[in-house]
């Protein structure tokens, strides 16, 4: 009879479980970026090309920049995409909703986790100002490039191509 009960309590706990709401793969994985964050994912990807799109929300053309990645990238799965938000603590709904308009879902996303959006722009680049779109590229050859503004799409396919 034992035995019954303990079978019966594992059943009930399987079945509670499937029919639960949480789901542990619900929603992509967003990083606290503070300092010492661009530097760690420079780092991280040094073996293989990669770009990182810096973004805010309310930029109109970092909107743009972001959609045309999504609609490339998927042609050159060799290169890695990372975005960062600058909107400080930018909650997971939002940057979800954002990146999942752009086609960029699973995505590699950073949120500035300092208020003091200034301190996080001295760690990039000390003379960067907060000026948006701002994208990094490394290729093979592993140099860093920085793009101000929005990339045209004829330099990102030309940059892309090179990196087959």
């Amino acid at each position: 009879m034992h035995v019954l009960k303990i079978i019966r309590l594992m059943m009930l706990s399987l079945m509670l479980a499937w029919v639960s709401p949480v789901s542990i793969a619900a929603e992509p994985p967003y990083h606290a970026f503070k300092k010492g964050s661009f530097v760690e994912i420079q780092q991280a990807y040094q073996q293989s090309p990669y770009i990182i799109a810096i973004w805010s929300e309310t930029c109109a053309y970092c909107m743009k920049e972001l959609a045309m990645l999504g609609r490339l990238l998927p042609q050159y799965p060799n290169v890695k995409l990372i975005t960062i938000t600058t909107d400080p603590f930018l909650d997971d709904a939002t940057v979800q909703r954002i990146l999942s308009k752009k086609q960029l879902e699973n995505v590699e996303t950073w949120v500035f986790a300092d208020r003091f959006a200034e301190r996080l722009y001295a760690d990039i680049d000390p003379n960067w100002q907060g000026e948006l779109p701002l994208t990094y590229f490394t290729g093979k050859d592993k140099k860093l490039i920085k793009h101000m503004g929005i990339v045209k799409e004829k330099a990102l396919i030309a940059w892309l191509e090179q990196q087959k």
